[in-house]
C-alpha cells in the first residue's frame, strides 16, 4: 500500500461503516480488508484485529480467517493474490472521491484523537453482521 496507510484507514473504515449501515454486507467485508491492511501498514495492529473479528463474526470462511492477524497474512505469499484482487476493488483515491460524491466528510482525528481511535469508532457503529449459512 502506497501513500498514506492512515488516511487510507480512514477512508475505508468510513466506507465499511456506510455499507453496513446500507446493508450492504460484501462491500462492508471488502472495506474492512482494506481497513484491516491498511491499519496494519499504518501501525495500528487494534484496528486490524477489529476489522478481522468483524469479518470473521459474518463470514466464518473468509479468507483472512486463516490467519492469526493481518501481519501474519501479509506475509504468506499466498495471501499476495488476494490483497492485489482486493486494492484494485478501491484504491484510497477512489474511496475518497466515493466519499465526496456521497457528500460525506471525511473523517479526521480532532485534536487530542489518533486516527486508531476515529477509525475504531467507525468500526464500533458497524451494525451486527448477518452469519453466512453453511
Amino acid at each position: 500500500m502506497t501513500g498514506n496507510p492512515e488516511r487510507a484507514m480512514l477512508l475505508y473504515a468510513q466506507l465499511a461503516s456506510i455499507a453496513s449501515r446500507k446493508l450492504q454486507p460484501i462491500g462492508r467485508d471488502r472495506f474492512l480488508v482494506l481497513t484491516g491492511l491498511a491499519a496494519t501498514h499504518a501501525g495500528w495492529p487494534e484496528v486490524a484485529a477489529r476489522c478481522q473479528e468483524l469479518i470473521a463474526a459474518r463470514a466464518p470462511r473468509h479468507l483472512i480467517t486463516r490467519y492469526p492477524s493481518f501481519a501474519a497474512a501479509l506475509r504468506d505469499d499466498e495471501f499476495t493474490p488476494f490483497v492485489r484482487q482486493t486494492e484494485r476493488f478501491c484504491t484510497p483515491e477512489r474511496a475518497e472521491h466515493l466519499l465526496t460524491e456521497m457528500g460525506m466528510a471525511i473523517h479526521e482525528p480532532a485534536a487530542g484523537q489518533t486516527a486508531g481511535q476515529v477509525a475504531m469508532s467507525l468500526l464500533t457503529e458497524q451494525s451486527p453482521p448477518t452469519p453466512l449459512a453453511d
